[in-house]
């Protein structure tokens, strides 16, 4: 398979020479499905997660761009983009889709590139054809961080465009509450977690999400190949699903390293054992990168006081994130790179394995 061969990817380092903003309206109206051939899904923040959800929207052959303030998050996002996309779109039959990068949010927020402005700086209706449809903001768990660029894509998008947060523990209904957003009912949470290996995304409102978004977006995530799951309206305020179930797991596998009871492969080895699971926890946290990790379990911590974990997460901060060992973002973590090297080899071969004896039978 040529795939080593096809490069996707257009980057634009630079603004364009003018900037306007469209008019909001007071209500969302879903894009056609002709426009959705044509314009991106802008993912801002090219880190971990953002060129995985990036990967996975870009696999069935519509436009993504990536905007990092970053150039080393960009390229690093390029190099895995390149080295995954084909194949996955052979997995699944599909064609790859255009990706193109950036660093400076204007031009992300216009045409990838080709703004499209009247004499005035108005958006005109050629460049609207082109702006992203919807925005999907991948960026460090702060509330002050998000809200404030999600203020700003507001401001610089279409009024169709949705505003979706990938926030593991932030809720739309609090960025929507501290942030200056004018129309809140743009916003949601889409909450997806280590794609393309885990398809399931979780939805959930702001409060006041118009609710025609829900099932416009549920059908645009199944065509490429997430699994999206809605959280009801009336219990939003309690948050995620899954990351309630997981932070449980997290929390105790933190206290049980900080007290010394077990080492990271003990606890990974039972997990995946007593699970039939792929990866571990403290894999898991590696992958995730352990300041989100930490800055996760603080706002945890501030929301519900009594959790108790205030002396494994400062062993969390003392030992690893003050001392830069982030997982896989920085190469050391609760595991080494070397040993995560080996266990990334040993999944390869348990795989291999699996997929003979299957055959064999």
């Amino acid at each position: 398979m040529a795939t080593a061969q096809y490069s996707p990817f257009t980057t634009s380092p630079r603004p364009p020479d003018a900037a306007g903003h469209e008019s909001h309206h007071s209500k969302w109206r879903p894009p056609s499905d002709e426009s959705l051939d044509q314009r991106p899904v802008l993912v801002v923040g090219a880190g971990n997660i953002g060129r995985r959800v990036a990967l996975v929207w870009a696999s069935n052959g519509r436009p993504v761009t990536i905007y990092d303030i970053s150039p080393d998050a960009l390229h690093s996002a390029v190099e895995y983009i390149t080295d995954n996309l084909g194949s996955f779109c052979a997995q699944r039959g599909t064609h790859p889709g255009h990706v193109s990068t950036t660093a400076d949010l204007r031009t992300a927020t216009s045409t990838s590139g080709r703004p499209d402005r009247d004499s005035s700086g108005a958006v005109t209706a050629q460049e609207h054809t082109r702006a992203p449809w919807m925005a999907i903001e991948c960026l460090p768990e702060s509330l002050p961080l998000k809200t404030s660029v999600l203020a700003l894509l507001e401001r610089s998008l279409p009024a169709d465009c949705i505003l979706a947060s990938n926030s593991s523990s932030l809720t739309a209904a609090e960025m929507a509450a501290e942030g200056p957003l004018a129309f809140p009912h743009r916003l949601l949470n889409t909450h997806y977690f280590i794609p393309p290996r885990n398809r399931m995304v979780e939805l959930m409102s702001s409060g006041v999400t118009q609710a025609a978004i829900f099932p416009f977006l549920a059908g645009q995530m199944r065509r490429v190949g997430f699994v999206p799951v809605v959280v009801p309206r009336d219990i939003q305020s309690r948050g995620f699903v899954f990351n309630r179930i997981w932070a449980a797991c997290k929390r105790e596998t933190l206290a049980v390293l900080a007290e010394g009871v077990a080492r990271p492969a003990d606890v990974d080895a039972l997990f995946r054992d007593f699970f039939h699971a792929e990866k571990g926890p403290c894999e898991r946290m590696d992958e995730v990168g352990l300041d989100t990790v930490a800055r996760v379990e603080q706002h945890d911590l501030e929301r519900r006081p009594g959790l108790g974990s205030e002396p494994a997460l400062a062993w969390l901060r003392t030992n690893y994130v003050e001392r830069g060992k982030l997982g896989e973002k920085s190469g050391d973590g609760l595991f080494t790179a070397d040993e995560r090297d080996q266990l990334k080899e040993k999944h390869h071969l348990e795989k291999y394995k699996d997929v003979e004896e299957t055959s064999g039978a």
